[in-house]
């Protein structure tokens, strides 16, 4: 385990191996994420970056200059990610990546929420991103749907989109990748590309905090073809990366931030060429494992369906709020109208969510409780060492 170094982050990378061209220093882990934080990005004004034509790609720095702040990501995090972009611009390492058939999808009648950007790299092979995660609600349903609906229209189309791409790209090798949902997209379209194009080009896949899968993918032949090639990185304490099950091998690395917050990419501790991994995750994070995992299995596959039906007609108030900025921006008066919304349901939405938080509560509870009595157990076996070493 590498030594912890509070400050070294992909800033710190990008001054330290920015310097070093892909053909000097291969493609590494730290380059995955940074290509993916640049998929948060609002490419749409770019017209150039549509084409999936790689005759048409544009460079890195070439991109940039063209970047408003009204451009900025699209994701969930405070920090803004064109300084990111730019820096890399501004590098021997990343100067000569070309973008091109960036996509933004977003469909409320099929829920589904999808974008990506692919890159060609200097080494010869090409970078698929996917965008996790954006403020609009139909992004949120889309996640909470991969509970009890395989595939999401969004892992559809992370498949065809890379597809897309390798046709257009000949003979190239191929990696994807993605931050949050995307690091779902990027291993999800990894596990159903063809077996010729799985064993022949796909170099690697890279899951970075993002949620796994229903054990009928895992227990795939698919799958098998593929789980060595998927990379999957997950901080400390994440929440998201652990929603469903991760039968791959995954990385526990550190993070600036704290608790919810180390789902933030710009805050993942590097040394060198890789993150800095973890022994294992911490007590809470665990815990919360458990809960999450107890409350999904104690519900059918009809009740979690009925249950974010519920959960998100209400949120929305019966389709009227399409972003979280909507819900945050009606303050007090927001809260009212979303009891009211609760208020007014039928009686059937009312009892499925009530009945699924009770399980949630009653899980929450006996976690704790567990929880409570291993430590309890921890603190009498210290004090039973102590007074034997006393009695010595």
């Amino acid at each position: 385990m590498a030594e912890k170094n509070k400050t070294t982050t992909i800033w710190d990378y990008l001054q330290w191996r920015g310097d070093l061209q892909l053909t000097q220093d291969s493609f590494n882990e730290v380059d995955n994420l940074l290509l993916c934080i640049i998929s948060y990005i609002d490419f749409r004004r770019i017209e150039q970056l549509h084409s999936f034509d790689p005759a048409t790609a544009m460079r890195i720095g070439e991109v940039t200059p063209l970047l408003t702040e009204a451009d900025e990501q699209l994701g969930l995090s405070p920090e803004d990610y064109i300084p990111v972009m730019r820096a890399m611009a501004a590098s021997p390492r990343f100067r000569d990546v070309k973008m091109f058939a960036f996509e933004h999808l977003s469909d409320e009648e099929r829920v589904m929420q999808f974008a990506a950007v692919s890159f060609l790299m200097p080494d010869g092979s090409v970078f698929v991103a996917y965008r996790g995660t954006d403020s609009s609600l139909i992004g949120w349903q889309e996640d909470f749907n991969m509970s009890y609906l395989s595939p999401v229209p969004a892992q559809v189309r992370a498949t065809e989109y890379a597809l897309e791409v390798a046709k257009k790209t000949g003979r190239m090798p191929i990696r994807l990748g993605g931050h949050s949902k995307g690091g779902n997209l990027a291993a999800w379209a990894a596990i159903h590309l063809p077996e010729k194009l799985q064993h022949k080009r796909l170099l690697a896949a890279y899951n970075n905090d993002g949620p796994g899968f229903s054990k009928a993918v895992l227990e795939s032949e698919a799958f098998r073809r593929v789980e060595e090639k998927i990379h999957t990185y997950i901080p400390e304490s994440s929440i998201v990366g652990m929603l469903l099950e991760h039968a791959e091998d995954y990385t526990i690395i550190d993070s600036t931030n704290r608790s919810l917050m180390q789902h933030e990419p710009l805050s993942w501790n590097v040394l060198g060429k890789q993150f800095i991994y973890l022994g294992q995750r911490t007590e809470a994070a665990l815990l919360s494992d458990s809960v999450v995992r107890e409350w999904l299995e104690s519900m059918t596959i009809d009740e979690r369906r009925e249950f974010i039906d519920a959960i998100w007609s209400i949120l929305s108030m019966g389709g009227k709020v399409k972003t979280l900025d909507d819900l945050r921006s009606g303050g007090l008066s927001g809260g009212v109208a979303l009891l009211k919304e609760y208020v007014g349901a039928d009686e059937k939405k009312k009892k499925v969510i009530s009945e699924i938080t009770k399980r949630l509560a009653a899980d929450v509870k006996e976690e704790l409780r567990k929880a409570a009595g291993e430590k309890l157990k921890t603190a009498e076996e210290s004090v039973q060492k102590a007074l034997r070493e006393l009695k010595k």
